[in-house]
């Protein structure tokens, strides 16, 4: 796939001067068990929906949203306990969740752009409603069915260790979230962990609707692998084999960028989405 350079500009563009000219609004949806809060703006042929990684929540994408406002019909929200959604009482599965928020807001197909996390969730809603699905971007993906290493458990360990200290500075320096001169991006993920520290064991509570890994083959909808260059192996070994198993997936290694790529390269991220939906017509 080529990431053109009008693409790149347009996008680049937007963001300076697109947002004053996005009209959003916002909405909480009553789910079984919890509530959902939602933002959508923009119209259009072509529907998407931004959905967060597990950490941070639909806050992290206030850099692309008023670019995809302009050309898409766009949805965002917090999952269950992330953000201003409140925390799940129980179990829940969020596939289930985004199959309601979609019906909800009228959106019968779409294409979903999911981080880390969002990407299982996305890959699960995939799997159980095909129909509703036009084309995946998985940026920096984690599905259900794929071991962790030793080192990204231990990694996972010492982060939460730091959270629950407070200790939210020496957190965020994490090598593989950001590249290492992403000093306001860095500062913008603390930010938004300090405003909201119910999001470090959110995902404790969610679960797959199925074991994603031996069903990705099932996959139909194009598939594009987003993953940044310093992301860690564990994310770097699962794009790849995401890209091995779903039918026609491509897999881009980002540039200058780690996990939360939208953070650090919001133009390019955005116009890799773009790209990606113009050179797959439905």
């Amino acid at each position: 796939m080529r990431f053109s350079t009008s693409v790149r500009a347009i996008a680049a563009g937007c963001l300076l001067f697109c947002a004053t000219s996005t009209t959003a609004s916002a909405g909480v949806l009553e789910v079984d068990g919890g509530k959902l809060s939602y933002e959508t703006c923009g119209a259009g042929p072509e529907a998407v929906v931004l959905l967060h990684d597990g950490i941070l929540h639909s806050a992290a994408y206030d850099d692309v949203w008023p670019v995809l406002c302009q050309r898409y019909r766009v949805v965002r929200y917090d999952r269950r306990g992330y953000g201003e959604s409140p925390a799940s009482s129980g179990p829940y599965k969020p596939a289930e969740d985004l199959a309601a928020l979609m019906k909800a807001v009228d959106m019968p197909h779409a294409n979903l752009v999911g981080s880390s996390s969002g990407s299982g969730v996305a890959v699960d809603f995939a799997l159980a409603h095909p129909e509703a699905v036009d084309r995946l971007v998985l940026v920096g993906p984690w599905l259900s069915g794929f071991d962790a290493s030793y080192g990204f458990l231990a990694r996972t360990l010492k982060l939460l260790v730091l959270f629950k200290l407070g200790a939210v500075n020496s957190a965020v320096k994490d090598p593989y979230i950001l590249t290492k001169g992403a000093t306001a991006p860095r500062k913008r993920v603390a930010d938004l962990l300090r405003a909201h520290p119910g999001n470090v064991t959110a995902g404790t509570k969610e679960q797959s609707l199925a074991v994603a890994r031996p069903r990705l083959g099932e996959i139909r909808a194009p598939t594009l692998v987003l993953v940044g260059a310093v992301d860690i192996k564990d994310v770097q070994e699962q794009a790849k084999a995401i890209e091995a198993a779903v039918p026609g997936a491509r897999r881009i290694v980002v540039p200058q960028s780690g996990h939360l790529m939208y953070l650090e390269r919001p133009a390019a991220f955005a116009g890799y989405v773009i790209d990606f939906i113009s050179e797959h017509p439905r």
